[in-house]
């Protein structure tokens, strides 16, 4: 009901205010704040190899990376952010974040140029015929231009459906392309590593006419991108990981190639649109992988502070066939994911006396479906192997921006409704269960998601911030609809999950704090969030009676239905986040420290010993740092730096799966992980080619990072069961560069 109270409050001074302005104007008497106008010529690489500005400008948990910048690869750049983390699996070839302890399906809302990503990958195992799980993004890292994470909120588009957060993925546009003043031009990059770390390059070439009509312009982008990565590597103590994941591991060697298409026709300087597209093929672990995305985006900004329109339309397909025999249960195997999003939004801003307002409204609407094929005589319904079924994501959100003097306060809301849809076939005589024939289920609910933040410009140095936001995820089809008994083992009832978080914190930027020509910027903030109807999966056993039981005594040996239900008992999570920079011009010093708690539950179906392998691990290492030192040679010609990474206590599921005693999978902890080094360098030889060196894990120690799949896997422990063999790259030199002209 409090909810429901927040809710209508803020939908009333959404609807109020704008038809003040409105009568405002009608009279002459409003007043528009100044307009900004954004300079974006594109900065030199070497002009910041700091964090973004936005990072310390922006009031609450968001940062922002440039890509390409140290040689280190997507995952790595992503783990320098605070509260930010990656869930590594060595079979699936993507990308999957992990924000505060959350990720995959949903939990956090993974986008590419605002696209949001339902990709589910279903990998066959190494040494058996089952199949592991995760959710992530197929995306070239050459493609990228930056990242922006925001943790914690629920505002706007980007929050719907969004439990801890997002993750947008920024391509490269016209402008990465073009040099200053030139209306054509070529972007190149590429990479050559040692120790398995493969090559890859990228040419893009881009165009923009000259100005037509009143400001309008044509433009368009094309980029191809390829890449090989071996199969194996020599780890810290020169061990070949050939012998991580057999001799046989050809499977893992991958070459994936990419294409990325945009055209930009700005009919005037009021109206712009785009066009883009973006394939992905790749062929890894016994299958074939293609992606594709395209999105149609149009921005109406006419001269008129009331109108400023935003509209999104975006298609996305990916498939993955599967090597005959691949599989144990299924032969000539696919599954398709197809999604269709359709976002749609107004901004207006108006002044009344001394307030100015930014008031936005729009709407989302999302339909993906996950099919699966494969040519068995008969269906076999007692199978995990890629669940089907369907996700319809539908959201209407507004926000209010209040701005006065040295104070802002933001009050957003979001209405979503879900429906998740799918087939249950029919239960065995003697399971108890509902509908206890073949149906087709429709799981529908809808969640109201209220969010305030206030800051204040106290200082012009110093900015506090704190902030409330309550938001939700709907379950998905690969929880509904798990098989591992038929319809015995699917969920009719299971409720989305549901969050609130509370953040407080500051933005620190001063100029000229040690000496006159240097810059300090801070963002430090805690958080505590409360997760209800937390989603897991649990072992059942089939009763005497018919029904599922948890305790297995007197209980059928041949029935072990693994069961997504919610937690009766809220989740927490509790944490502390720092990212600082501090230039002097020819130096520089970048910080980002987490430190975080949860007691959120584990999944049974994450255990590989049983073949599923549908979850991961996602418990972030209870502290984790990354220091970046460097300075500037040359006329800031020459850069020269060192990255450090510091990785507390982390933790795996138990490889030999559940406990005798609970039924649920405990968590062993890792073996401590060494600090570790990696050195850069960069260098701008001419306004045209820049060249880069690096060499990571330069101190060649043998580790295994936190968060990788392999390290809870049983057929990867050692003699002793406590090994943990499957360890990261020892000593890797890598070279590389981009050449603009």
């Amino acid at each position: 009901m409090k909810y429901k109270n927040i809710a209508n409050c803020a939908l009333a001074s959404c609807l109020i205010f704008p038809c003040i302005a409105s009568a405002a104007e009608k009279k002459g008497e409003s007043t528009f704040s100044t307009l900004k106008v954004a300079d974006n010529t594109r900065q030199q690489e070497n002009d910041n190899v700091g964090s973004d500005e936005e990072t310390y400008s922006k009031p609450g948990a968001f940062s922002s990376r440039k890509i390409n910048k140290n040689l280190q690869s997507l995952d790595a750049t992503l783990r320098t952010m605070p509260g930010t983390f990656t869930q590594i699996d060595p079979l699936q070839g993507a990308v999957n974040v992990n924000i505060r302890g959350m990720s995959g399906f949903g939990r956090v809302n993974t986008m590419v140029d605002g696209v949001s990503q339902t990709y589910n990958g279903m990998a066959p195992s190494s040494y058996h015929g089952g199949a592991n799980s995760s959710s992530g993004v197929l995306i070239d890292p050459n493609f990228l231009a930056g990242v922006d994470i925001t943790r914690g909120s629920s505002a706007g588009a980007q929050g719907v459906n969004a439990l801890a957060g997002s993750a947008n993925m920024r391509t490269i546009g016209i402008d990465d392309v073009l040099l200053k003043n030139r209306r054509a031009g070529v972007l190149t990059r590429f990479t050559v590593g040692d120790n398995g770390l493969g090559r890859s390059g990228m040419v893009a070439v881009a165009g923009r006419s000259e100005t037509f009509g009143d400001g309008g312009s044509i433009g368009g982008l094309l980029g191809l991108s390829d890449n090989v990565q071996y199969a194996t590597y020599n780890n810290g103590a020169g061990t070949s990981s050939s012998e991580l994941f057999g001799s046989d591991n050809n499977y893992m060697k991958q070459k994936p190639n990419s294409q990325l298409y945009k055209l930009n026709l700005n009919l005037d300087r009021y109206s712009k649109l785009e066009l883009a597209g973006r394939n992905y093929a790749n062929k890894f672990t016994r299958r074939d992988i293609t992606s594709d995305d395209y999105y149609l985006k149009y921005d109406y900004t006419p001269l008129s502070e009331l109108v400023d329109v935003n509209i999104l339309l975006s298609t996305s397909r990916s498939n993955q066939t599967y090597d005959v025999n691949s599989l144990s249960d299924a032969n000539h195997a696919s599954t398709t994911n197809k999604s269709d999003a359709v976002n749609i939004s107004n901004t207006s801003r108006f002044s009344l006396s001394d307030y100015d307002f930014a008031w936005q409204y729009g709407g989302k609407v999302m339909d993906t479906e996950y099919t699966r094929a494969y040519d068995n005589s008969a269906e076999k319904v007692y199978n995990t192997f890629a669940p089907a079924g369907k996700q319809k994501i539908s959201a209407l959100y507004t926000g209010l921006t209040i701005n006065k003097a040295i104070y802002q306060l933001d009050l957003n809301l979001n209405y979503t409704q879900s429906r998740v849809s799918g087939f249950k076939p029919a239960c065995a005589a003697n399971q108890q269960c509902f509908p206890q024939g073949a149906a087709n289920l429709r799981l529908n609910d809808h969640a109201v998601n209220p969010s305030v933040a206030f800051s204040a410009q106290v200082t012009p140095w110093l900015q506090p911030f704190i902030s409330y936001s309550h938001s939700s995820r709907a379950p998905v089809p690969q929880e509904v609809f798990f098989a591992n008994e038929g319809g015995a083992s699917m969920n009719p009832f299971l409720q989305p999950e549901r969050s609130e978080t509370w953040q407080a914190g500051f933005n620190l930027v001063k100029n000229g704090l040690l000496l006159e020509q240097d810059s300090f910027r801070l963002k430090a903030l805690a958080y505590q969030t409360r997760i209800k109807d937390y989603i897991s999966s649990q072992n059942y056993y089939l009763c005497a009676s018919g029904v599922k039981c948890r305790n297995g005594e007197d209980s059928d040996p041949n029935f072990k239905a693994n069961i997504y239900t919610n937690s009766l008992s809220p989740v927490k999570t509790e944490g502390y986040e720092i990212e600082a920079s501090y230039d002097v011009d020819y130096a520089y010093i970048n910080l980002s420290w987490s430190k975080q708690h949860t007691d959120q539950p584990t999944s049974i179906a994450s255990t590989t010993m049983l073949g599923f392998g549908y979850d991961d691990l996602s418990d972030l290492p209870d502290s984790y740092a990354t220091l970046d030192i460097g300075a500037r040679f040359l006329a800031k010609k020459l850069v020269v730096g060192s990255l450090i990474k510091f990785t507390g206590k982390s933790k795996r599921l138990h490889p030999e799966g559940e406990s005798i005693d609970t039924g649920d999978v405990p968590k062993d902890d890792m073996p401590n992980i060494p600090t570790v080094i990696d050195v850069y360098s960069s260098y701008q030889m001419t306004d045209n080619l820049l060249l880069r060196l690096s060499v990571q894990n330069v101190g060649n120690k043998n580790y295994a990072a936190a968060l990788n799949k392999m390290n809870q896997d049983y057929n990867y422990v050692g003699d002793d069961g406590k090994s943990v063999n499957t360890t990261a790259r020892g000593r890797t030199w890598v070279f590389g560069g981009e050449l603009r002209f």
